[in-house]
């Protein structure tokens, strides 16, 4: 049996929280759970993981090169229409990369959140 049961909180670095709060509210639906403060913010998903976003005093990202040499990233988030949200994204200027079928894994797309932040977008398991 499993010691772990679930991930709690993610933390992930900005040089200007209130600029990377509106883009998680606006472009992913976050909700914010308390005032803004200079140097953080707590956003929740709805399955009850919080995003704390911490100010950083230089630009800094959690993307990390794979011995391959493909850029990672360190959070994959499920969407309920990946096709909606991409179009949002991509009319929004986010840099988006082409979404990938990749089978019996499902859908999902790259984006970059405004400090650099990698993230996976993921539509979740494909229907049978």
């Amino acid at each position: 049996m499993s010691i772990v049961k679930e991930i709690n909180c993610i933390y992930l670095p900005t040089t200007n929280t209130e600029n990377a709060v509106k883009w998680y509210v606006e472009t992913l639906g976050l909700e914010l759970m308390g005032p803004v403060h200079e140097n953080q913010a707590q956003l929740r998903i709805p399955s009850g993981t919080s995003i704390f976003l911490i100010r950083t005093p230089k630009p800094t990202t959690l993307n990390y090169i794979e011995i391959g040499g493909t850029e990672q990233s360190v959070l994959t988030i499920e969407v309920y229409n990946i096709h909606n949200l991409f179009n949002k994204m991509k009319n929004n200027g986010t840099f988006v990369s082409p979404i990938e079928d990749n089978r019996s894994c499902g859908l999902n797309f790259y984006a970059y959140d405004p400090d650099g932040n990698k993230l996976d977008i993921w539509g979740g398991w494909p229907s049978k």
